[in-house]
C-alpha cells in the first residue's frame, strides 16, 4: 500500500504542488515557470521569472531560484517560495488571477531576502520548502538536512505579509511570530527533515519528509527514507508513518473529506534525465493507515 503513479511529469524536481479544482499547479526547484497539469487536457506553463537557466547541472544549481514551495494565497493567488538556501534564492512569486485562466494570471516578484536574513539568525543553514496558510497566519517549513541542522515551522504574521506585498515593501523579520521546532526521527541514520506541507479543515496540518544523507543543504545525497505525518492545530504531532519506496516526496496537496485523506503527490528524482512523477494516495485521516 501506498501512493500510486498518476502520469509522469514534464519537469524533473518537482518540488510544490497546489490543487485547485481539477488542475495540479506545481513548481520545479531547477525551473522558471508555474506547470499547470489539468485531470484532463494539456498541460500550460506560466513564467515566473525572466530568462533561462543554464542546462549544466552546477551551472544551473547555483543560478536557479529553487522555488520549493507553493501555497495558495488569500483570494485567487498561488504563492512560489524560494528556499533562502543560497543569494540567488531570496525571492517569491505572487501569481494572481491563476483561477480564471493561465493566459490572464500576473505574477509579482517579492523580496525575501530581509526576513531569510532574519530567519538565517536561528539555523545553521536555511532551507525553507513548504509552506502553508492556516488561520492568521503564513507557515514556513525548514528542512533541517545537514549536520548540525534541525527542522521547524516558522509562523509568519499573513496580514503583515499581505500590507508588505500590497505596500510593494520586502518582507522582513517582523513578520516572524513564533518559530517551532521539530524532530522527526531518522531513516537510514539520515535525519528526516521536512519538504513540503498542506493544510487541512481542521487547522491541523499534513506533511511530507525526506531523509537524505546530504552533507549540506545545497548539495544532494543519498535517500534513506521518508515519511508523511499530521499535526493538530496546535502543532502536535498526531501520527507519522513511513512511506515505501524510494521517493523523494517534494510536495503535497491534501483534502479531507469526512474519514477520507486523499493526497497528491509530486517527487524530485534529482536527476534532470528522469521526469518526475505526479502520485495519489489515500490514507485514514485518524491513523495515517493507507487505503
Amino acid at each position: 500500500m501506498g501512493p500510486t503513479l498518476l502520469r509522469s511529469l514534464p519537469v524533473s524536481a518537482a518540488s510544490g504542488l497546489v490543487r485547485l479544482g481539477a488542475v495540479s499547479y506545481i513548481v520545479a526547484d531547477d525551473e522558471l515557470t508555474l506547470l499547470a497539469c489539468p485531470d484532463h487536457g494539456p498541460d500550460a506553463r506560466l513564467t515566473l521569472l525572466p530568462g533561462e537557466l543554464p542546462e549544466a547541472h552546477a551551472a544551473r544549481k547555483a543560478h536557479k531560484p529553487d522555488f520549493e514551495a507553493l501555497c495558495r494565497w488569500p483570494g485567487d493567488g498561488l504563492l512560489a517560495l524560494g528556499s533562502g538556501s543560497a543569494a540567488t534564492r531570496h525571492r517569491a512569486c505572487l501569481v494572481r488571477h491563476v483561477l480564471s485562466d493561465m493566459s490572464s494570471a500576473t505574477v509579482e516578484v517579492l523580496d525575501l531576502g530581509p526576513l531569510h536574513a532574519e530567519l538565517a539568525r536561528h539555523f545553521p543553514a536555511l532551507n525553507l520548502e513548504g509552506a502553508a496558510i492556516i488561520d492568521e497566519l503564513l507557515l514556513l517549513l525548514q528542512r533541517g538536512n545537514g549536520p548540525g541542522n534541525h527542522n521547524a515551522i516558522v509562523e509568519l504574521d499573513l496580514a503583515g505579509a499581505v500590507a508588505a506585498t500590497t505596500a510593494g515593501r520586502p518582507w522582513t523579520g517582523a513578520l516572524v511570530q513564533a518559530i517551532r521546532r521539530f524532530e522527526l526521527g531518522d531513516r537510514g541514520g539520515a535525519a528526516l527533515g521536512f519538504t513540503d506541507a498542506s493544510p487541512l479543515p481542521d487547522g491541523s496540518l499534513l506533511y511530507i519528509a525526506a531523509a537524505e544523507a546530504s552533507p549540506d543543504t545545497y548539495h544532494d545525497g543519498v535517500v534513506t527514507g521518508a515519511a508523511i505525518g499530521r499535526l493538530d492545530p496546535q502543532r502536535r504531532l498526531q501520527w507519522q508513518v513511513e512511506l515505501p519506496g524510494p521517493h523523494k516526496l517534494e510536495g503535497v496537496h491534501a483534502e479531507q473529506h469526512g474519514d477520507r485523506l486523499t493526497l497528491w503527490l509530486v517527487n524530485d528524482p534529482d536527476d534532470r534525465s528522469v521526469p518526475a512523477s505526479l502520485l495519489h494516495a489515500r490514507m485514514d485521516p485518524r491513523t495515517g493507515a493507507w487505503r
